[in-house]
């Protein structure tokens, strides 16, 4: 298996303020990752340097043996790096099918489009339902679902979605990670930043606990389930590398 992603002594600072200190972590191709952590603990912000939204202040990041720090969002983009971010900023004056279309790899009329537009809508049925009613008017979850199809769309090499199970109903957390496991089948690189331990020691391939902007935990989803001092350490507790 081949590392993807490769992130090395990772800083960021919001101002004079260090927001990430010293993170190093790694993705492989075809493996699902997943950061947990309380509220301010860096994920989101690191997930961010990585789209390039947000500037290093320290280290490096290489993507597919490349270095990308420093490189624009959109430079990342065209390699295949494509950031569900949080909060899912969908256009809400524009039908889902607009939307959708708004994917730079959707060409009209190509029968690749179609095939790949069809498959999404296979994954996400209840977005071909509401093809063509206003995306405002989908609920919270719905929403989320579009955030992640369209982003499905641009054919991405890694997908990283910040935070997909925020503010949604049990069910359409459901849906959205019944929905990450049949693209972890079929080898898509995912890092999933989620909040929940239990989602994401039962989801992903490893998981990197982060507090207070620093990885303080991290291993094997399958070693962690259970491990009482993991969960200790997500609320506090001392933590052991």
């Amino acid at each position: 298996m081949s590392t993807l992603l490769q992130v090395e002594s990772l800083g960021v600072r919001y101002g004079s303020i260090p927001a990430v200190r010293d993170i190093t972590f790694y993705v492989d191709a075809g493996e699902a990752v997943c950061f947990v952590g309380p509220n301010g603990a860096g994920k989101s912000t690191t997930v961010l340097t990585v789209a390039g939204l947000l500037a290093p202040h320290t280290g490096h990041i290489r993507f597919d043996g490349r270095a990308i720090d420093g490189t624009s969002a959109e430079d990342i983009a065209q390699l295949g790096v494509s950031l569900v971010p949080e909060g899912r900023r969908i256009f809400s004056r524009l039908t889902v099918g607009e939307n959708l279309k708004l994917a730079k790899s959707l060409r009209p009329g190509s029968a690749a489009a179609t095939r790949l537009l069809d498959r999404v809508l296979e994954l996400f049925p209840i977005l071909r339902e509401r093809y063509d009613g206003y995306a405002g008017l989908l609920s919270g979850g719905e929403q989320q679902q579009l955030a992640i199809a369209r982003a499905l769309l641009t054919q991405p090499r890694l997908l990283i979605v910040d935070e997909p199970s925020l503010g949604l109903a049990p069910k359409y957390v459901d849906l959205v990670f019944a929905a990450f496991a049949h693209l972890r089948a079929e080898n898509m690189t995912l890092l999933i930043v989620e909040q929940s331990i239990r989602r994401a020691l039962a989801f992903a391939d490893r998981v990197y606990l982060l507090r207070s902007g620093a990885i303080v935990r991290h291993g094997r989803a399958a070693d962690l389930r259970g491990d009482a001092d993991f969960e200790s350490a997500y609320f506090g507790g001392a933590a052991t590398p």
